[in-house]
């Protein structure tokens, strides 16, 4: 697919071609939502993510541009096995991480298309004596291992071109989970780490987000408020450190309530205890936004979510869609689909927040 055919303006019947799921009615609010382009846009910073790191294509200038504000961000994956693949940069300063071709290419056209790029630092390291890679078996949780992981974030921070942010892990609360089976020693060891990234980090970047928690799902509240009233975790009220979170949202009902209204409550008791550091969702939207979807043919997930979750705080760093491109692991979520058309979610999406 050439860089003009995906810049070009996709055609409506592309656009309304979704899985079988587009009827007349649906057909005619895509209309009105096509005749509407202009409306209001969030404020809010926001972003879509990539897998560039897992093997995936590297979208093209055209693509970014398309989707993207000025200095939107672009999320992807540097993992430490592969940045840091001697196990030897502790104590070096100087020392260069290694940035594999196609993440640096990536990194390149974000900054040509006008974006920051956004990195999540993840996961383990076998160079380092760790057993996996992987972030479901092990974490860094001795001093040598979180002073070689912190150096490997210092080192991100120094290297990739139009860094706009970096996050600490990922969805540490659910599938990436360190192997931990005692909750209070999870969370030490997560703040631990959290609090010597940013020690590394702001002899490097005294300005630079940092998103740390490493959530997914609804229930957030007594995470957080358990990461910085009892485990350790430094930043709390910093408007530089960011609570990183996944809020894969469908309005389901769980005992009574839909989970829009659970996630209002969480965030609501954050607030109480004081926690005023910005929300900065590293991922929306993917199988949660399609299941909404189906369930309501003729709605609208972007503006839903705008109103249901962004517009309900008022302390948002930005929200990062999952994913800018097909993957067949979530095919209706992509804002292109696999022939590198716009697909109805990346009408809803340049609608409601592409200014």
């Amino acid at each position: 697919m050439s860089d003009e055919r995906s810049a070009a303006s996709f055609r409506l019947s592309d656009a309304i071609e979704w899985s079988g799921l587009m009827r007349w009615p649906s057909f005619v609010c895509l209309c009105l939502t096509l005749c509407s382009v202009g409306a209001e846009a969030s404020p809010r910073t926001m972003g879509v993510a990539v897998q560039v790191s897992n093997g995936k294509p590297i979208p093209t200038q055209a693509q970014f541009e398309q989707f993207l504000n000025p200095g939107d961000y672009v999320r992807d994956v540097l993992g430490w096995q592969k940045a840091d693949p001697h196990c030897d940069l502790a104590g070096s300063p100087t020392r260069s991480i290694v940035i594999p071709s196609s993440m640096q290419t990536l990194y390149d056209r974000v900054d040509a298309a006008g974006g920051k790029n956004f990195v999540t630092l993840a996961f383990n390291n076998k160079s380092c004596g760790q057993v996996a890679n992987a972030g479901g078996r092990t974490f860094p949780s001795t001093p040598a291992l979180r002073a070689e992981f912190a150096a490997y974030a210092a080192a991100v921070v120094r290297q990739v071109p139009a860094l706009g942010g970096v996050s600490i892990w990922n969805e540490f609360n659910g599938t990436w989970d360190g192997g931990y089976t005692n909750y209070a020693q999870k969370l030490t060891d997560y703040c631990l780490l959290t609090n010597a990234v940013i020690a590394e980090i702001r002899k490097v970047d005294p300005q630079l987000p940092i998103a740390m928690g490493a959530t997914v799902g609804w229930n957030i509240d007594n995470w957080f408020i358990d990461l910085f009233d009892k485990y350790g975790c430094i930043g709390k009220g910093d408007p530089k450190v960011w609570l990183d979170i996944h809020p894969y949202l469908t309005g389901k009902k769980i005992s009574g309530k839909t989970d829009w209204q659970l996630w209002k409550q969480s965030v609501a008791n954050i607030r109480i205890d004081g926690i005023s550091n910005p929300l900065m969702a590293t991922e929306w939207g993917a199988k949660a936004a399609y299941t909404w979807q189906t369930a309501h043919p003729s709605g609208n997930y972007m503006t839903t979510f705008d109103s249901q979750v962004l517009s309900q705080d008022p302390h948002w760093a930005g929200a990062i869609w999952f994913e800018l491109l097909y993957d067949r692991k979530s095919p209706n979520a992509g804002l292109y689909d696999k022939s590198g058309l716009v697909t109805t979610f990346g009408v809803q999406y340049l609608n409601t927040f592409r200014n």
